[in-house]
């Protein structure tokens, strides 16, 4: 090589070493104003993925930035300042959009020497299962599904109720009245119809009647929680409940069967003139958890069961839809 050509060369080298080490300050000094969150599950410390992420100012409440977060429950944030107090709030990506829902929210002071941020939430993963009481309603209740399904609710809250207390005591009940061979009784939407306690003659309640029942317990008991009507809403929104620590009473048919329907045993709704078919293997239970494909539910028959989730669902939609989930 020419002495020139090699001068050249040389100069050219050193021009992109030294291009290549100031990117890499840039980049090194960018890092140095990015924080990465965390966001981990309250008690096992599991990341917990894909929440969305606010950052606000504290002192004048602008919203810095949001992101949502990783697979692997991270998020990166790069227009922090350092010293200033920030407030911190990870939710769910549907509950952000809707403004409701349950939401994390923590406080704390920008320090560039701390490049990480563990955010502890009280969401789950997909994967787990909320530690719901297994009560069973036999030998008492052998119609008490529903009743039974959200006296194991309220247990897993802390309520010191029995089923038998529910059902007696706060479940609304119409019996049967006979006239000329025709049975005549409740709409199940506003009362259970017969007794649960009657094995021969009790039938079944919908989800209104058992939102009424929890809401007066709570009510005498004073205890510190709320009840919401979910009939009508979508698999999605129900294993959202879930993985926010919410059980969620759902109707369903025994073992996910076809519904069933027997004309011989249905009855006139009060208000109404012709007779309805009764439903025979209705039946309520208590979604716990989601496992990959699997759902995880404590059925007041059986204990603890798991069903593939598509067909737990459609089971769900075929009976109405119908289901209660009760909120601290």
């Amino acid at each position: 090589m020419r002495t020139g050509y090699k001068r050249l060369f040389i100069i050219g080298l050193m021009i992109i070493m030294l291009l290549s080490g100031c990117n890499q300050l840039v980049q090194q000094d960018k890092s140095k104003n990015q924080l990465t969150v965390l966001t981990v599950e309250f008690n096992s410390g599991a990341p917990i993925p894909n929440l969305y992420i606010k950052v606000t100012d504290l002192e004048t409440g602008e919203e810095i930035e949001d992101a949502l977060g990783s697979e692997e429950g991270e998020a990166t944030f790069s227009k922090l300042v350092e010293g200033k107090t920030y407030t911190i709030a990870a939710t769910t990506l549907e509950n952000s959009m809707g403004g409701d829902g349950y939401t994390t929210i923590d406080t704390f002071i920008y320090d560039t020497s701390k490049p990480y941020y563990r955010l502890q939430t009280h969401f789950s993963r997909d994967e787990q299962e909320l530690d719901v009481p297994v009560v069973m309603q036999n030998p008492e209740l052998p119609h008490g599904c529903e009743i039974t399904s959200l006296t194991a609710v309220l247990n897993y809250y802390g309520m010191n109720v029995t089923k038998l207390e529910m059902a007696d005591t706060y479940l609304p009940k119409q019996n049967f009245k006979t006239i000329g061979g025709q049975r005549f009784g409740p709409n199940p939407a506003y009362a259970f119809a017969g007794n649960p306690r009657d094995k021969a003659e009790g039938m079944y309640v919908f989800a209104a009647p058992i939102v009424k029942a929890a809401e007066s317990v709570i009510a005498d008991k004073q205890a510190d929680l709320r009840v919401k009507n979910m009939s009508g809403a979508s698999q999605d929104d129900i294993l959202q409940l879930v993985r926010e620590g919410v059980p969620v009473v759902t109707w369903v048919t025994l073992d996910l069967s076809t519904p069933k329907t027997n004309n011989d045993r249905g009855w006139i709704y009060e208000g109404e003139a012709a007779s309805r078919a009764a439903y025979m293997n209705l039946h309520a239970v208590v979604l716990t958890g989601h496992l990959g494909d699997k759902v995880v539910v404590m059925d007041p028959l059986k204990g603890f069961v798991t069903y593939n989730v598509d067909q737990f669902f459609k089971s769900y939609q075929e009976l109405g839809s119908q289901a209660v989930a009760v909120h601290k």
